[in-house]
């Protein structure tokens, strides 16, 4: 796979830069699943429409820079510590900020980070459990779209 985007970091993080082989490295063992949870937990910080065309890691690394949330290797270590991906985030060089600084600039939402969890804790069992609370609520089509709980894309939306 090769990366055709060049990614700017943001000028005023001096602290920490992200190169374009740790990039390159990152997206190469990100797989599909793991891209699309990504883009579920930037989705208050890019916008839909942006991630909707998002087809593979480099484009998320793309919107993200354009953002100018790349400069700031704690968001990319973080995201993939969230996503259960501590052997790439490894990869990244961290500052020497306490925790508390790191946290304190950590632009995801309570929120979307609680969804997340909620879709991380999902068992298939569970699942078919949550949607028979939602029967009143929901179309069969829509229940029937959330087939399994890998299903990044539709399982969120059965908490809109």
């Amino acid at each position: 796979m090769c990366i055709h985007h060049s990614f700017q970091n943001s000028p005023d993080e001096s602290s920490s830069v992200i190169n374009n082989q740790t990039l390159m490295a990152i997206s190469e063992n990100l797989d599909s699943s793991e891209v699309a949870e990504l883009c579920f937990l930037c989705c208050d910080i890019v916008s839909r429409k942006h991630l909707e065309e998002v087809v593979d890691a480099a484009g998320l690394f793309l919107r993200l820079s354009e953002n100018g949330l790349l400069g700031n290797v704690t968001f990319l270590k973080q995201l993939l510590c969230i996503i259960h991906r501590k052997d790439l985030a490894d990869l990244l060089q961290t500052d020497r900020r306490q925790p508390e600084e790191i946290d304190a600039g950590f632009p995801l939402s309570k929120y979307r980070l609680m969804l997340y969890k909620i879709y991380d804790d999902v068992t298939t069992d569970s699942l078919k459990r949550i949607k028979i609370q939602l029967r009143s609520k929901l179309s069969r089509r829509e229940l029937d779209q959330c087939k399994v709980r890998t299903d990044t894309h539709t399982f969120p939306e059965l908490y809109k």
